[in-house]
């Protein structure tokens, strides 16, 4: 075992690390509380044995940054060194500070070699706890990732068969997922919101399994009636991913209601503006205008970035959220890797 004593008494000092030696322990020695500190932080230990006492730190002050330190460092055993008339300062010590046990001053070698076994097994305990806990975290982790993956998987293929109706790709629903993500991270959103995005945002029209093919498929203009159907793609992917209690498809359900409001107010279905409009709805409206712009269809060709930009500049303030439009100019060499990587 690594032990560290902490102790100002030269003669005990030198009395508890002849008998720990003796023992096969490594021992490090400190005069006070504060070089013992510093040599716990740079150093492996195992064990300390602290007086109560001490110049610059005393004992209890030594435990409580210990204890303090309890996620970065392996658990640590400590005794207390005290005196027989020290019973509040102990009985403080070892329900308030976190001390694991005590020895009465001067020590007996064979009580002290009792604590230290207590100590070499508690530690040993502790210690095997702690690693099957951090393995068991990457199992959990390694699941949590999986089924994750399985979802993504899922929700890709469903939407790329509904998309395919209305002449899109599995392409098209996977970028809209990572500029989705891409802006939100921009943003400033927290890890698992951008995580959540970028598997909502691909089911922004999942409405559109209840638009009939004759309408959705329709060559040439709409009529005002056929275009009040295709509208309805919005409250019923409202409707079908409503009512539930994961964050991931509450925003789902935000992006597929609202998608096509705007922000002076003159979308559809419920003519929301600016703040109004949830934000992940105002970062799809956003991306998925660039990427039908952008990509070429059965109907017609791609346009240039130029013509696109053109087009989406004059539409800031007014389609668009001003602030999503910025991160979205700042973000278009991320966005240029995307379509690259997911053609």
């Amino acid at each position: 075992m690594n032990i560290l004593i902490a102790e100002d008494d030269g003669v005990t000092r030198r009395r508890l690390q002849h008998f720990l030696e003796k023992w096969d322990h490594h021992v490090i020695t400190s005069e006070n509380g504060l070089d013992a500190l510093e040599h716990f932080l740079s150093k492996d230990i195992d064990i300390v044995i602290t007086d109560w006492m001490m110049p610059e730190m005393d004992g209890l002050e030594l435990v409580g940054h210990i204890r303090s330190r309890g996620r970065e460092k392996p658990y640590v055993y400590t005794i207390l060194l005290t005196s027989r008339g020290d019973k509040e300062d102990v009985v403080k010590g070892l329900s308030e500070v976190g001390v694991d046990d005590y020895v009465i001053k001067p020590f007996e070698p064979d009580e002290l070699r009792a604590r230290l076994t207590v100590g070499e097994r508690t530690v040993g305990l502790e210690r095997t706890l702690r690693e099957y806990g951090e393995g068991l975290e990457k199992i959990v982790q390694k699941q949590t990732r999986l089924i994750r993956q399985t979802q993504e998987e899922t929700i890709i293929r469903l939407l790329t068969a509904l998309e395919s109706r209305d002449e899109e790709t599995g392409g098209h629903v996977r970028r809209i997922g990572l500029y989705s993500a891409h802006l939100a991270e921009a943003a400033g959103w927290t890890k698992q919101q951008v995580d959540d995005i970028r598997l909502a945002a691909p089911m922004h029209d999942i409405g559109k399994i209840g638009v009939p093919d004759a309408i959705l498929q329709k060559e040439g203009p709409l009529t005002t009636e056929e275009f009040e159907v295709i509208k309805s793609h919005t409250t019923i992917g409202g409707q079908i991913l409503g009512d539930s209690e994961f964050p991931m498809l509450q925003l789902a359900h935000d992006i597929a209601l609202f998608h096509h409001e705007k922000w002076e107010g003159k979308g559809y279905p419920e003519n929301r503006s600016a703040e109004n409009i949830p934000e992940a709805a105002r970062i799809v409206a956003l991306v998925d205008v660039y990427d039908a712009l952008s990509q070429d269809r059965v109907y017609r060709k791609a346009e240039t970035e130029g013509e696109v930009l053109r087009k989406m500049d004059d539409a800031r303030g007014s389609h668009f959220d001003p602030y999503f439009y910025d991160l979205f100019l700042e973000s278009l060499p991320a966005f240029r890797q995307i379509a690259r990587e997911n053609p």
